[in-house]
């Protein structure tokens, strides 16, 4: 049985221009001002601490939409999406709510220290990826994870009420992930998680300096984000990405499980110290039983044959109403992807898209923000978060895509 992934995290969008964001933070109870609060951009480098009078500056962001977040200890974290187009915002007052009382530490049900060894090895695999960046990951405070883990069903779920520390040694970043939920199937090898993080560049000498730059371009090289950025600048075959229609493909799950998914995305109670982001697992339980809900729906098959022709990219990426926003579809729902690095030939990486939606929506700095909309396969699913990069990331030595971004695409 292939494996899925069902990427469920905060996805931001960017464009090009440098805009900056401006706020202030105060209590909802007291009105008076939050010091001290963390406000970020999730999955960038951008963010900042509130002052003393509740103030903070978000500086130089690119065009596109962002999940704001801000979150301070003792209150409920608070996240807005925005959207940034060309000129400098002040938001409204970011009023955030007191938790009333502190929620019952959450207990771990696990019968000794090895159970949870293994679950957080189990978690590590699954949150981090099969890459070789993997291994050179290191999770900080891992004692921060709240587990709940069924034997009977092999799942395994976790979650963290303040910041997972990731120290990725290979691409050169601390990532802070607030994780609100996290969760692995072993028998579907269904992964989700959702939940906000910031990119801390590490500093190093020279030579680490240019270890991660390598080890950078290496993990962009190929990506989704690559991908989608060499369509809006109209070099795929520039950046040597090939793109196929498939006829059909053998991927489907049985029916038998999936109704087991449907059941246990329509039953699942939230966990309890997921209650003051309810609105996060909300999102979560509905992403994944609309998911599942679409793959019953999708015929059953067991060919899997590719149109040798390659396709012209107005045959799958469309402008959309929406300023700097893309289509990313086909006809046909499924497309075959293949990398091969000119530098390297042996580098070579195939994923499938299978579209549950005529379409999944990104934007000019070529991050999906649609991701229950389709079904990744291959490599793409192999890199998570220690193959991450920050959507401010820019490949050095290359000319800028938004040189290339113009008025006069010939999508539609």
């Amino acid at each position: 049985m292939r494996k899925f992934l069902l990427l469920l995290f905060f996805i931001p969008i960017s464009l090009y221009a440098q805009i900056d964001i401006t706020g202030k933070i105060i209590s909802v109870e007291n009105k008076s001002p939050i010091p001290d609060a963390s406000v970020f951009l999730s999955n960038s480098k951008i963010g900042d601490k509130s002052r003393k009078d509740g103030s903070f500056t978000l500086r130089n962001i690119k065009n596109g939409r962002y999940d704001l977040v801000v979150s301070c200890v003792g209150y409920v974290p608070y996240t807005k999406t925005i959207n940034v187009s060309d000129e400098n915002i002040t938001l409204n007052l970011i009023k955030l709510t007191e938790k009333i009382g502190e929620l019952a530490e959450v207990k771990i049900k696990y019968e000794s220290k090895s159970d949870r060894a293994k679950y957080i090895r189990l978690f590590t695999k699954a949150f981090l990826g099969d890459t070789y960046n993997a291994t050179q990951c290191k999770i900080v405070n891992p004692n921060v994870l709240n587990f709940s883990y069924s034997k009977k069903t092999g799942k395994l779920f976790a979650s963290t009420s303040e910041f997972l520390i990731i120290d990725n040694k290979a691409l050169g970043y601390r990532i802070k992930y607030l994780v609100y939920s996290f969760m692995t199937d072993s028998e579907s090898g269904l992964i989700s998680y959702i939940g906000p993080s910031i990119f801390e560049p590490m500093t190093g000498n020279l030579l680490q300096e240019k270890i991660w730059q390598n080890n950078r371009s290496k993990a962009y090289k190929g990506s989704t984000m690559h991908f989608l950025r060499s369509c809006i600048a109209n070099a795929v075959d520039e950046n040597s990405f090939t793109v196929r229609a498939v006829i059909s493909q053998e991927f489907r799950p049985t029916d038998s499980l999936i109704m087991r998914r449907i059941s246990h995305f329509r039953n699942l109670p939230p966990i309890a110290d997921m209650k003051d982001s309810i609105l996060y697992w909300k999102k979560l339980y509905n992403d994944s039983l609309r998911y599942w809900e679409m793959i019953y729906y999708i015929p059953k098959s067991n060919k899997n044959t590719s149109i040798d022709r390659a396709l012209m990219l107005p045959e799958f990426i469309k402008l959309t109403n929406e300023k700097g926003i893309y289509a990313f579809g086909h006809p046909l729902r499924v497309l075959s992807i293949n990398y091969n690095n000119k530098v390297n030939v042996i580098d070579k990486r195939s994923s499938l898209v299978t579209f549950l939606e005529p379409n999944t929506f990104f934007d000019s700095n070529g991050v999906i923000f649609t991701p229950q909309n389709s079904l990744l396969e291959g490599y793409w699913i192999t890199t998570r978060v220690a193959n991450q990069l920050p959507v401010d990331y820019e490949l050095p030595q290359e000319i800028e895509i938004k040189q290339a971004v113009t008025s006069n695409h010939n999508y539609k």
